[in-house]
């Protein structure tokens, strides 16, 4: 007579009941490269580098990896599944909280981290203090059609503040850097010679949702 799996019975299953190859792609310190040294201009090439230092090579056109595991045993590794995970080629499971991730999940990646849905559909989301965020509630969710700056605008870390009327923001960027944002004269002083940077764009997301006073100095539930 076989054994019940108790995990069969719950409706939110443990990370621990995962293959452990699995467990191990979520939750290890790794972190996954797409535009450095071999993988530089490879858009199926990525560099996997693990907590020990040692680094490998992900291929995800012939689906190899250089660490023994994939090279020696008919199986699809740790690092290979990393890589499907932060590039959104593989769901995470929706039950999967964010805190029980590695800290620098898909931080070096341009792509969006996709989770199961619990209706069987897959969304494209934000990490928001551990939860995930619903999507059509985000001002900063990540959508297949926004354009490479827009995705960029809605997923680095930005501080924005006003400055002074009428439209002008201060933004405060990851690196440390302080960038100044017209949004009437759709002008920035950073370095970026595109029409709309994304420091303008990530202010016309905050205006929008009044997370910002608006460019006539009023607070966005003033009349």
């Amino acid at each position: 007579m076989a054994t019940q799996n108790p995990s069969a019975t719950t409706d939110r299953p443990e990370i621990s009941d995962l293959p452990d190859r699995t467990e191990a792609a979520l939750m290890e310190v790794m972190s996954v490269l797409d535009d450095i040294g071999l993988a530089r201009g490879a858009p199926d090439l990525y560099l996997v580098v693990s907590s020990s230092g040692a680094t490998y090579l992900v291929d995800t056109l012939e689906e190899t990896c250089e660490c023994p595991d994939d090279e020696h045993r008919e199986v699809t590794c740790k690092h290979r599944r990393r890589v499907a995970f932060v590039t959104g080629e593989r769901p995470i499971p929706g039950w999967v909280k964010r805190r029980k991730l590695d800290d620098g999940f898909g931080e070096h990646v341009d792509s969006e981290v996709r989770f199961s849905a619990t209706d069987g559909g897959v969304a494209q989301a934000r990490f928001d203090d551990g939860e995930l965020t619903d999507p059509e509630d985000d001002p900063f969710a990540v959508h297949s059609d926004d354009e490479d700056r827009t995705k960029r605008a809605k997923r680095e870390d930005m501080d924005i503040s006003f400055l002074e009327k009428p439209g002008r923001y201060e933004v405060h960027s990851a690196s440390g850097s302080v960038y100044e944002a017209d949004v009437l004269a759709e002008s920035c002083s950073c370095p970026d010679i595109a029409e709309r940077c994304k420091h303008l764009r990530r202010v016309d997301i905050e205006i929008r949702d009044g997370l910002v006073p608006r460019p006539d100095g009023r607070l966005p539930d003033a009349n």
